[in-house]
């Protein structure tokens, strides 16, 4: 799986670094906070340091690392035995869609995208707008059984998010697959997924 070289235009919201794992709790909301703690105990220090972007969900903002460098083999030897919660696994999952390393992105995808929990739309959705197609394919091939309300609840309430992303797909598809239509192409797929969502009557933003 390449890496492209290419660099978009950074997120004003991509400004904090981050220098330790405690950080990484703010990931998610507060109804998960408890459980979030157990999981980033589990992780191995990072060699790098790391940056994150703001999003809402569920009326909170929660800050997402742009991408860790935490090694999953280092992750402690009684979290992957079972000393955990099933919960605290989810989450440690979705901090590892965020690594550096796409295959690492795309296993830890499989494990968390037909979750309903609030907190994995935008872990599922960050990478929709990334450049592995590999990973674009798995989302769409998924969308059938994702939960619309928890994902239209996250878009409508993060505009600015969705219009980063619709940009990103648009861009690596016009620098890297434009052998691939654009009606075939699984990013395009994807927002069109996204877009029938934000047009269902009834929905209100979270206060």
């Amino acid at each position: 799986m390449s890496v492209p070289i290419f660099r978009l235009k950074r997120l004003e919201s991509e400004v904090a670094v981050i220098p330790t794992n405690a950080d990484l709790i703010s990931s998610f909301p507060s109804v998960a906070r408890d459980h979030a703690q157990w999981a980033v105990r589990a992780l191995p220090d990072s060699p790098h340091p790391f940056q994150t972007f703001s999003v809402r969900v569920s009326g909170e903002h929660i800050s997402i690392p742009q991408r860790v460098y935490h090694d999953p083999l280092g992750i402690s030897v009684g979290f992957r035995l079972g000393f955990r919660s099933k919960l605290s696994r989810e989450l440690l999952d979705c901090i590892f869609t965020r690594h550096a390393d796409g295959f690492v992105r795309q296993k830890y995808l499989g494990r968390i995208i037909h979750s309903s929990n609030i907190w994995v739309p935008p872990f599922v959705l960050l990478l929709a707008g990334e450049y592995v197609i590999e990973i674009l394919r798995d989302i769409e091939g998924a969308l059938p059984q994702l939960d619309r309300d928890v994902y239209d609840d996250f878009v409508r309430n993060n505009p600015q998010f969705l219009q980063k992303t619709k940009q990103r797909i648009a861009s690596y598809w016009d620098c890297y697959y434009r052998s691939v239509s654009a009606e075939t192409y699984p990013g395009f797929r994807i927002l069109c997924w996204i877009e029938e969502l934000t047009k269902r009557p009834g929905l209100r933003r979270t206060p």
